[in-house]
């Protein structure tokens, strides 16, 4: 049979990279929405394999690769400041290394592009009601800690009452109560740990006496944000590379 077993994986390479790429995304979204967890083994199995196959391929060369894995580096860089989590740079590294060729766009970009749609529209959603519903909410909020912080906070989340904000899962304090007047403001949340230690504080002060539970604080929620990466992974595979293309070259050159 020879080498015949390569030839074979070649023709079937593409089906099968989609197939992992797919199964593991839709695996993490699972754990995303249920957990907000996602082990970092979870990317393993599928990144290994779309190694061997584009290796036998001979999909990478180095131009497409480097464009289809910057995605994940300038996610990687979101993470260190808070705004993004790490297992969505590892999602969009998977992506680069399944699908390093391409026309006009990398797959990974367009991934993160799409995914970053509904972050945006919640954004624009907290600006609104927040400008036109909780104006003096957010006039009386004194940052002892980060007061330009503030300038930005009607963007990330929207007011929540304390009694609330203690009955929920992933929802984060944005301004963290240092007494009944005063705030730490910040425009990101930390770990599990961290912020475990912040909803003990924030206890603390509601027993005694310092806040009331109907006080209110501004809060953003942890967005299961692997599940929009499957869907703009979804969206980048059914994109028209071509007619991108070809929209792009006439607006180049006229």
């Amino acid at each position: 049979m020879g080498l015949e077993w390569v030839s074979v994986l070649r023709g079937s390479g593409e089906y099968v990279l989609l197939a992992t790429t797919l199964v593991t995304l839709i695996y993490a979204s699972i754990l995303d929405v249920k957990s907000r967890d996602i082990p970092e083994v979870t990317w393993l199995p599928a990144s290994v394999i779309a190694i061997v196959l584009n290796l036998l391929s001979g999909n990478y060369d180095f131009m497409h690769t480097l464009f289809s894995l910057v995605p994940a580096g300038l996610v990687l860089i979101m993470a260190f400041l808070g705004l993004m989590g790490g297992a969505d740079s590892l999602a969009l590294l998977m992506i680069g290394i399944s699908f390093p060729k391409f026309i006009a766009f990398p797959i990974s970009l367009l991934t993160l592009i799409y995914s970053l749609i509904p972050p945006i529209l919640l954004m624009l959603y907290y600006l609104v009601s927040n400008l036109i519903l909780h104006r003096d909410v957010f006039r009386k909020i004194n940052c002892a800690e980060g007061r330009y912080a503030k300038y930005v906070l009607p963007l990330l989340g929207k007011p929540l009452t304390i009694n609330s904000y203690l009955a929920r899962k992933f929802v984060y304090p944005l301004t963290i109560p240092l007494s009944n007047s005063e705030y730490v403001c910040r425009t990101y949340f930390g770990d599990d740990e961290e912020e475990e230690k912040v909803k003990r504080g924030i206890e603390e002060l509601v027993r005694a006496g310092v806040l009331r539970p109907n006080d209110k604080i501004i809060v953003t929620p942890a967005l299961p944000h692997i599940l929009f990466i499957l869907i703009g992974f979804i969206a980048a595979i059914l994109t028209p590379q071509k007619y991108l293309a070809s929209l792009i070259y006439s607006l180049i050159t006229h």
